[in-house]
């Protein structure tokens, strides 16, 4: 035992012996050595420029390959292969790469703590993204000016800037002007040998990102040039046919290629304002499944950033009166572009049936503050505009916007309940819930008794059309939130009828109000084909509902019909639902008798005033009037007398032939799935198809008064809808309603 160690007394030195060599020589980096991982051998490492130290990447002069790599090593003062010394890219911008958030609690943010511990990392130059080998390096440069040699030259630019702002950023302001013409300032002094010596890697991400938002809004602004008139713009064409649709699509396809170029390394607000405005430019050209596509991109890049929560805002940098006050416009701005983004994400959900990127019930941000117009953001507090004495602003339009969202998010969450609620009355509540905010509406953006203060201004010019939009939005809220249940539940036909007729006159009326180089708008089509679709069902499954309006909804109808029959040329959605209008125009002539006769030649310049709910026009054709009568739901409805209803059914189906049609059974209709016609026109191939060996009755003329050139042809009975829908849908019981053979 006298041999044994004490073993609270360590051993000597000389007790120890000897060192014992080691039998194996270091051939890993000191990092990966020192942290005992595998080392690939790179100079500087795999493992080392994952955590952003390339510096400390270095190797044992003993090692067999020691010299290979030691010729491989920059010189001092060289660049190495990664570009300018890139050795303190932060982690985040390895993040999207992994498949980890850059925000909130995740691993990537307890590694980036201990980073940042490590002096090295913090005493190190600013951050910058890693750009991988020197040929990635060369490469993306090459790109870059590649694409940004594409932009016109700046007097076309100045021009196109101006026409988007004036005739499109007032609808979302999703572009300040004063940081927008900042960046373009300072986008226009760079100079040349920086982009063709270093390229995009010596911009920061947001003036990097910069020309993306510049392609989109000059592609957008290109969509409003007409090709049937001189233009300035003539000389951006370089081929003999080529259209402004052609040339901004090309102009749009560059600035998509700009934010896929640096993928999710370099994210910034410049990126995600590119990505919605890209997203705006899919839905003027009526490609909205990508643009649906494109929000949830640009939704996802928002939360990336941290924008969709307010304790990821940023800081300030220092104390300073001036850092402060950046950083607070700074949050509006980010709040401020995440609204809209939430915005148009549940307007699609509710427009197409689909599913969003927002999940709203975990909480939103804190909406923006709505500032006076003339406050110079950076330099200026941030001071709540007087309601009563200064203009409304963009803002203001955007935060009532806001305000109507919020109905929307209730539609959908009854919408996941079915056809058949539990409880009605939660129906009946959210409807008076809607009317109410309707009752709240800001003076200058009502309909009735509006403030028309500021409609001559300048920068005002936008508040009278703005009336017309937030009214058509109040509707298609009614319309949506009764939608659902029109098959099964009275109350909420007579409500969806309503609305749907109210929204197709306000279209009429904004519809009048623009220039037909504005009619591409997609606010002239959603709502306006729900509506029609809505009435058209209404009408043929329920031909003893609501006579009192059956006049009015024919020309309605009629009139919407044939307003996308003049924009079908410049609004791509009015085209390609051209089919489907031809066939719900026979079907619903055909279900009220041949009223749409009455109409025939009558264009929509040509209309009358508007016609208000419940007011018919008197003709030979029209049912006996009914005593009216008080629904459970307050609104006065036309109550059928003994025998009524089976006059009204005959009345309906006079041009049919024998047996030709037949009322659905309860349980078929109560068992339809819930419409949405603009998801069908888009996803499931919705179409009319003109049937062969049928006629059409002598009420049947062309639109227009044309010929085998008019809108909708010669014969506007014997059509059928086709489609990839399924059998549970409204088109297949209407395909049931068939015209009279020859």
């Amino acid at each position: 035992m006298g041999d044994t160690v004490d073993e609270g007394n360590p051993p000597t030195e000389a007790e120890r012996g000897p060192p014992r060599k080691r039998r194996r020589i270091v051939i890993s980096c000191g990092e990966c050595h020192r942290r005992k991982q595998k080392c690939d051998r790179e100079l500087p490492c795999s493992n080392c420029r994952s955590r952003n130290r390339e510096a400390a990447c270095s190797y044992d002069p003993g090692a067999p390959t020691a010299r290979d790599y030691e010729m491989r090593r920059p010189s001092p003062g060289r660049h190495d292969e990664q570009g300018d010394l890139k050795k303190d890219e932060p982690l985040s911008s390895m993040a999207a790469t992994w498949g980890y958030g850059q925000t909130g609690t995740s691993t990537i943010g307890f590694l980036k703590k201990i980073e940042m511990a490590d002096a090295d990392f913090v005493d190190g130059p600013a951050a910058v993204p890693s750009w991988g080998s020197k040929q990635q390096s060369f490469a993306t440069r090459e790109k870059y000016k590649g694409l940004i040699r594409q932009l016109p030259a700046r007097t076309y630019i100045d021009k196109l800037v101006q026409l988007f702002l004036h005739e499109f950023n007032y609808q979302y302001s999703y572009v300040d002007p004063g940081i927008f013409f900042k960046q373009l300032e300072e986008w226009h002094r760079i100079p040349f040998n920086v982009l063709s010596n270093e390229g995009p890697e010596a911009l920061s991400p947001d003036l990097r990102a910069f020309p993306a938002v510049l392609f989109q809004i000059i592609a957008t602004a290109l969509l409003l040039i007409s090709e049937d008139e001189p233009s300035d713009f003539q000389g951006l064409k370089y081929a003999g046919s080529m259209t402004f649709e052609d040339l901004a699509s090309e102009y749009s396809e560059s600035g998509a290629a700009i934010v896929n170029l640096f993928g999710k390394k370099a994210l910034s607000l410049t990126t995600v304002q590119a990505e919605f405005l890209r997203a705006s430019f899919l839905k003027f050209t009526a490609n909205v499944t990508e643009s649906w596509h494109m929000i949830g991109v640009a939704v996802r890049d928002a939360q990336e950033l941290g924008m969709h929560r307010d304790s990821l805002d940023p800081k300030p940098k220092d104390d300073s009166p001036q850092s402060i006050l950046e950083n607070q416009w700074l949050v509006q701005r980010r709040r401020k572009m995440y609204m809209m983004l939430v915005m148009w994400d549940v307007s699609m959900c509710v427009t197409l049936g689909r599913p969003g990127a927002v999940d709203t019930r975990l909480g939103l941000p804190s909406i923006p503050i709505d500032v006076p117009a003339s406050t110079f953001q950076s330099k200026t507090a941030l001071i709540q505009r007087d309601n009563d004495n200064d203009p409304p602003t963009p803002l203001t339009r955007a935060l009532w916007l806001h305000e109507l969202m919020f109905p929307l998010r209730d539609i959908l969450e009854l919408e996941r309940e079915g056809p058949y609620p539990k409880d009605f009355t939660k129906v009946d509540k959210l409807h008076q819930s809607i009317m109410e905010l309707n009752d709240r509406k800001p003076p200058a953006f009502r309909l009735e008794n509006p403030d028309t203060r500021w409609d001559d201004g300048a920068d005002t010019h936008w508040i009278p059309p703005t009336r017309l939009y937030l009214a058509q939005l109040h509707e298609f809220s009614l319309m949506a939130l009764h939608r659902p249940y029109i098959f099964h539940r009275k109350e909420s036909r007579i409500h969806a009828l309503r609305a749907s007729l109210e929204l197709l006159e306000l279209q009429r009326q904004f519809f009048e109000s623009l220039e037909p180089r504005a009619w591409r708008s997609f606010l002239l089509f959603f709502g306006s084909f729900d509506a029609i679709v809505v009435i058209a069902a209404i009408y043929i499954l329920f031909p003893h509902d609501h006579p009192d309006l059956r006049d009015s909804a024919t020309q309605k109808v009629y009139w919407a019909i044939e307003r996308f029959a003049a924009m079908q040329e410049r609004n791509p959605l009015a085209k390609s639902a051209q089919g489907v209008l031809r066939a719900i125009l026979a079907k619903l002539t055909r279900a009220v008798g041949g009223q749409a006769a009455s109409t025939t030649g009558e264009s929509s310049s040509q209309t009358p005033a508007a016609t208000s709910r419940g007011q018919t026009s008197a003709t030979s054709a029209s049912p006996p009037s009914k005593p009216a009568v008080e629904t459970g739901g307050g609104h006065v409805v036309a109550a059928p007398a003994p025998g009524q209803e089976a006059q009204d059914l005959a009345y309906s189906t006079a041009f049919m032939g024998p047996a030709d049609w037949s009322l659905p059974a309860v349980d078929s209709l109560a068992a339809i799935a819930p419409l949405f016609p603009t998801s069908d026109l888009i996803y499931n191939d919705l179409t009319g198809i003109p049937q062969q060996g049928m006629v059409a009755p002598a009420a049947a003329v062309p639109m227009n008064g044309g010929g085998d050139d008019a809108s909708l042809g010669p014969g506007v009975l014997p059509w059928h809808f086709g489609g990839d829908f399924g059998e549970d849908t409204v088109w297949q019981i209407l395909n049931q309603f068939q015209s009279q053979e020859a």
